[in-house]
């Protein structure tokens, strides 16, 4: 199971013979977690809805369900899971080929406001998730000898390792919840006292005095909680170095390893017209600009699909942006994609420019460098959400046009604590390094 650092709540009440946090009311409780780990038991003795229910939660409004109307109940949820379009309870997972490779999509999981309103309702303040997580092996003997009665379909070709699979997933979503301000606790024992996850990450709330204008409030709430999950998830990555210098030593180290004269690394956004050359070989960072990107890198971070280009120098509307050598000639080019790790299409390209000895790009080379920008792509996303984030501070500040100084001054000091701690942790980079560094002559 994944690990989750857990301490019990002091503050407590019994109800039917069970410990429940004492401010806990029944009317909150959803009471969620693996097939057979007890949420039956405990929603009979304190004479909860009968009936399971089940949610979709990369639904819009979600929370307002008519299955959530009747409370305290057990809930399953509908998990989404990257590439796949349909969401599923966990413990369906099998129907998505092999559950090893699983992961759960939490850009696509939705949560209520964080505030709520006189008509609407605070969500996030009246529902309160309960997540049953025993040890997986004790589950797993639970379930095993539930199986021999043959009452629950789902405890069919019972193995450990489902059982296993079914406990992370709950637990990351637990801690998924718990991250983004929602009110969670754990049981992890049968009949065992309620525990809150330790170190919460309290939701911020930039929105308190925002008033509705061109976007509405739930699409703000939700873009929210998107840009803040991108960021941790770029966290368990990258730590507090910048990744300039990183981009500029792949734009460097390519020709080299590729054999060719330049390397061009560009950012962009996909869709648009719109792109700036990130780094390039001999470029001085200081005259690189934001430029209207040109129709080949357009092209490939369109389609995603690679692109050569032979006989540069017969065309003449053939340029690279940022090149100012009069002197260079264009002979023939290698692009290739660089593909968003957040499923959002691509967000740059990597250019090679010039084959040495007057040669041809070939099929190692489209090979070689689509490596490459797997393992390029999560410095540029870091780069594109930075750019992301100062975008959507700038639409909170025209919105909060009365906001109070100290307000002000706590959303800049949060906007620089973000973009700061967005970077590279260099010893994380060296299977992608050595494996560069080790084709160079």
């Amino acid at each position: 199971m994944k690990k989750l650092f857990l301490e019990e709540i002091k503050e407590q009440k019994i109800e039917g013979g069970i410990p429940f946090p004492r401010n806990l009311s029944p009317q909150q409780l959803i009471i969620t977690g693996p097939p057979g780990s007890g949420k039956t038991t405990i929603l009979n003795a304190i004479n909860g809805w009968p009936e399971e229910g089940y949610v979709d939660i990369s639904m819009s409004d979600w929370w307002r369900s008519p299955a959530l109307a009747n409370r305290p109940r057990e809930l399953h949820f509908g998990v989404p899971f990257l590439g796949y379009d349909k969401a599923v309870p966990v413990y369906d997972v099998d129907s998505l080929d092999d559950s090893s490779y699983l992961e759960i999509d939490f850009l696509r999981v939705r949560l209520p406001p964080p505030k709520g309103s006189l008509l609407s309702g605070n969500f996030r303040k009246n529902i309160v998730v309960e997540f049953i997580l025993l040890p997986a092996k004790q589950l797993y003997k639970l379930r095993k000898k539930r199986a021999e009665k043959g009452t629950h379909h789902v405890d069919a070709d019972l193995t450990l390792q489902k059982v296993v699979e079914e406990s992370d997933f709950y637990s990351a979503l637990a801690l998924y919840f718990h991250q983004s301000g929602m009110n969670v606790y754990v049981r992890n024992k049968l009949g065992g006292p309620p525990m809150r996850i330790k170190d919460e990450s309290k939701q911020d709330d930039p929105f308190e005095i925002a008033r509705k204008k061109n976007l509405p409030k739930q699409d703000i709430y939700h873009i929210h909680d998107q840009l803040r999950l991108k960021q941790r998830i770029m966290n368990r990555s990258w730590s507090a170095r910048g990744n300039r210098e990183l981009i500029d030593l792949f734009a460097s180290l390519l020709p080299d390893a590729l054999d060719a004269e330049r390397c061009n690394i560009f950012l962009g956004t996909p869709g648009s017209e719109e792109a700036w050359l990130m780094s390039g070989t001999n470029l001085d960072s200081q005259k690189i600009k934001e430029c209207r990107m040109w129709d080949q890198v357009n092209q490939v971070i369109s389609s995603g699909e690679y692109m050569v280009h032979e006989n540069m120098e017969k065309d003449k509307d053939f340029k690279t942006p940022g090149v100012n050598n009069p002197t260079l000639v264009l002979r023939n080019s290698l692009l290739v994609p660089i593909k968003s790790v957040m499923g959002n299409g691509n967000t740059g390209a990597i250019q090679l420019i010039n084959k040495k000895n007057r040669k041809h790009f070939v099929e190692e080379d489209r090979m070689m460098l689509e490596k490459v920008a797997q393992h390029l792509e999560l410095a540029i996303e870091n780069v594109y959400l930075r750019r992301e984030m100062m975008d959507f501070s700038e639409i909170l500040s025209t919105e909060a046009g009365q906001t109070t100084t100290i307000f002000k001054i706590i959303m800049a000091l949060l906007s620089v604590a973000l973009i700061a701690s967005l970077g590279v942790n260099y010893y994380l980079l060296a299977p992608p390094f050595m494996e560069l560094l080790s084709i160079l002559p």
